[in-house]
């Protein structure tokens, strides 16, 4: 494999792990240089990093799957409208690449704000939050207090630096990883860029990355192996009856060492 797709796809797998960190400029220059796969391949990231918040608020205690969906068609929304007239969206607002800290944020704001009323524009009708079944055992809902993304504390709600302590860091930190897997991050992100035409091969080895770490860096917890599906179906089983912060802390851990172990490479 090219030494540079077998990098590029590692830090797309790493930076799609953590819902923090999305990076305007190359937002701008995605929606600039769409047919160069790299550039697309890390537009849709940085979208995904926007909606996937936004959808988890709104979805808050649904079933998974309508998160994964209502991602999934967010972020096609957003593509199409902004695409349909990119002068009018972005460059006759930001001509050159928006590198100063400012244009950044402004560029983040007009993302988030479009992308969250493509999602009520999708999800009009929202159906209300599931209830949890008697003694709160429905695994399709997170019951309350869990993990509300509603109490995410971020900077003005501008570039996402979540504010908290080490510790409370950690747990969240860990929970966002699982959640995101629970909705299939990678799966809808493979589909969107096959969507758009991406390069097969990028799209393909990013799939055969993903089975490669699942495979050689399985989560071990109290002796046991899991790959990332086994892993959600334990996390469903510790919602209805364990006490869960445990696995989370080692969720982080596992995530540590898997990057540092990546990035050594």
């Amino acid at each position: 494999m090219d030494a540079r797709l077998a990098q590029f796809v590692k830090g797309m797998y790493l930076e799609l792990q953590t819902i923090e960190g999305v990076k305007p400029l190359e937002i701008w220059s995605g929606f600039r240089e769409m047919q160069e796969p790299y550039e697309c391949a890390g537009l849709v990231k940085n979208l995904y990093k926007i909606v996937v918040p936004l959808v988890n608020e709104r979805c808050y205690g649904r079933p998974f799957p309508e998160h994964s969906r209502l991602a999934y068609e967010t972020v096609g929304a957003l593509l199409r409208l902004f695409s349909a007239d990119l002068d009018a969206m972005i460059f006759e607002r930001f001509p050159w690449p928006p590198t100063g800290d400012a244009d950044q944020k402004e560029l983040y704001r007009v993302v988030k704000a479009r992308a969250a009323a493509a999602l009520a524009d999708i999800d009009a009708d929202p159906p209300p939050p599931r209830e949890s079944a008697p003694g709160g055992k429905d695994s399709a809902s997170v019951p309350d207090g869990l993990f509300d993304f509603r109490e995410m504390r971020l900077v003005d709600n501008e570039l996402p630096y979540i504010i908290f302590t080490d510790k409370e860091f950690r747990v969240i930190h860990g929970l966002a990883v699982v959640y995101l897997w629970l909705i299939d991050l990678d799966g809808t992100y493979c589909a969107t860029l096959e969507s758009l035409g991406t390069d097969p091969t990028l799209v393909e080895e990013y799939r055969k990355f993903v089975g490669t770490v699942h495979r050689e860096s399985p989560l071990t917890f109290r002796g046991r192996k899991m790959d990332a599906r086994e892993l959600s179906a334990h996390i469903h089983e510790k919602l209805k009856y364990e006490d869960y912060l445990d696995l989370f802390e080692n969720v982080y851990r596992w995530f540590e060492s898997t990057r540092d172990r990546l990035g050594a490479r």
